[in-house]
């Protein structure tokens, strides 16, 4: 047996159709609702990206820090004797950990590293894992910062002159010494001679800067 509708229903049906069909009251939450996951990416990605940012700049002011302490401790007279002080990489060190300590800004897998370079120049490379918090939502767990940075010893082009002592005092030797004043003087000087034509030779070189 076949049921039919009737008239009244029918059109009564109909009509509630048309009128769902034309209502866009709904539209705004289904847009929203499409729109929040790219919105909370964007944003979680630049506040993440932000913290990874100031990571960096501070990573790289921690390694210029580091290699320029570890130049000023090396000195110059490696250039002549050849010999690097033990506490150059441990200044070098102390100043990369005041400047950026472990665990800053939540960082993890934290590295410095330097190297003397044959033109007695200091290189060094910094690393580290900065956490993210929002994006971890999408797989983002972590940025990976790095940077560089050298310290040079360079002589500037100036002439230099020595008065130098050369009365009869001089040929008298110091007690504890063996050799005498003039002698002493003279070594110097050639020492000091010596440390600033190798600089200038690298410099002629382009190993300088």
């Amino acid at each position: 047996m076949k049921h039919r509708i009737p008239g009244s229903r029918l059109a009564a049906a109909l009509h509630f159709a048309r009128r769902l069909l034309r209502d866009h009251a709904g539209n705004t939450f289904m847009i929203v609702a499409a729109a929040l996951a790219p919105l909370l990416a964007l944003v979680g990605g630049g506040i993440d990206m932000g913290r990874s940012y100031i990571s960096e700049t501070r990573l790289q002011q921690a390694c210029d820090a580091g290699v320029l302490a570890a130049r000023k401790a090396l000195g110059s007279q490696v250039v002549t004797t050849g010999v690097v002080p033990g506490e150059v990489s441990v200044v070098g060190n102390r100043f990369f950990n005041v400047n950026f300590p472990s665990g800053a800004y939540g960082s993890t897998d934290r590295t410095f590293t330097m190297t003397l370079e044959s033109d007695y120049s200091i290189s060094g490379k910094a690393s580290a894992n900065v956490p993210t918090t929002i994006m971890r939502v999408f797989g983002e767990t972590n940025v990976p910062v790095a940077v560089q940075c050298e310290a040079k010893l360079n002589f500037s082009n100036t002439d230099v002159m020595m008065v130098l002592d050369t009365t009869g005092s001089m040929n008298q030797t110091n007690p504890g010494d063996s050799q005498s004043k003039i002698a002493v003087l003279r070594q110097v000087v050639k020492d000091f001679h010596a440390q600033l034509e190798t600089r200038k030779n690298r410099v002629g070189q382009g190993l300088g800067a």
